[in-house]
């Protein structure tokens, strides 16, 4: 079912090309990595660590599409912490990250619309996040949740630019691994935000996922709870998130076997002109609640360089630059510093058929 819905999104990507309005984009991250463990250098690195292919045809006023390639250095999984870890990475990767279809004004509701197909998971600020770390998203990196799926969504705005709000339903799969921990049950999120005056917006998100199907016995079902507040002012913004998931085996012990799991991020930017911004980030991670000595602490600084911008003042070509310390409680794992500093750049043109 989902190879179908694949190529029919892809077909009317194709017709879109032909006869709309069509938007071709390309993202390419260059990053520079140096890495200490315990003061012992274990990476110095240059990479491609990311470049994006987007084509965004326009079919109408109100149908419109979005279809990313996602190219990616390969570079395995490692545990920097067992000196005995081999690298299994193949060097360079690709994936499908988004195919899909917006139909807008479809339904009785004013500014609404319907998304069919790998989508984005309206989950925390995972949907809308830009990258002003070089750190992804606290959902991405705590492996909260998939940053898209495959699923079907109904969004939109509150009037009066009083908020937006998302309902959703996906496989549960995510992008990375497709075909991967499907079941009987679909997974389903729910997401509101509220903006009371100008420069400040409250939300929270509601997710619930499962593995497995119901009568399996390594059945496993999670709900997770996100908390943001975005706060701008003048040149400050600032970005707060909580998350909080509770992972239990319902066909075990569920008394035993559940699992609490939490983080906080705290993100202050501050610009100081239209082309440099200072920025720091806080994570506080903390995968079993009820353990001890299994906290995660993530201290980010830096600072994003603007060397080229388009004429609604966002970046085409721009330089990101962050120290980044990692501080385990627990005495298995060692403190890992790294410095970054990546290249990104953004070119696109914009077909019109018409």
């Amino acid at each position: 079912m989902k190879r179908i819905e694949v190529v029919l999104i892809l077909i009317l990507m194709t017709f879109g090309l032909l006869q709309a309005e069509t938007k071709l984009t390309m993202e390419l991250w260059n990053r520079w990595t140096y890495q200490m463990n315990d003061g012992e250098v274990i990476k110095n690195e240059m990479a491609l660590k990311r470049s994006y292919f987007r084509i965004e045809p326009k079919f109408s006023e109100n149908i419109k599409g979005r279809f990313n390639l996602d190219f990616f250095s390969d570079d395995g999984e490692i545990d920097i912490n067992d000196s005995t870890a081999v690298n299994t990475g193949n060097g360079v990767g690709l994936k499908l990250k988004y195919a899909y279809v917006d139909f807008g004004n479809m339904l009785p509701i004013k500014d609404s619309k319907i998304t069919v197909g790998l989508m984005q998971t309206y989950f925390g600020t995972i949907y809308e996040w830009s990258y002003p770390t070089i750190e992804g998203d606290p959902s991405d990196k705590y492996k909260f949740v998939s940053s898209t799926d495959f699923g079907f969504g109904i969004s939109g705005k509150i009037p009066n630019s009083f908020g937006s709000y998302a309902l959703a339903v996906y496989n549960g799969e995510g992008y990375k691994k497709v075909g991967d921990n499907i079941n009987t049950d679909m997974n389903y999120a729910a997401n509101l935000r509220v903006t009371p005056i100008a420069g400040v917006t409250f939300g929270g998100s509601y997710m619930f996922r499962s593995e497995n199907d119901s009568d399996d016995d390594n059945r496993e079902e999670c709900n997770l709870i996100a908390g943001i507040g975005k706060f701008a002012f003048g040149p400050f913004n600032l970005l707060a998130e909580y998350l909080y998931k509770i992972k239990s085996l319902p066909n075990a012990n569920p008394e035993k076997d559940n699992k609490k799991s939490s983080v906080i991020t705290i993100i202050p930017v501050y610009k100081i002109t239209d082309k440099i911004e200072l920025l720091a980030r806080y994570d506080i991670y903390d995968p079993d609640i009820e353990a001890d000595d299994d906290i995660e602490n993530t201290i980010i600084a830096g600072f994003n360089y603007f060397i080229m911008q388009d004429a609604k003042n966002k970046p085409k070509l721009f330089i990101q630059t962050n120290y980044q310390l990692t501080q385990y409680e627990t005495d298995n794992k060692k403190d890992v510093q790294e410095i970054l500093v990546q290249l990104r750049w953004i070119f696109s043109e914009t077909i019109n058929k018409n």
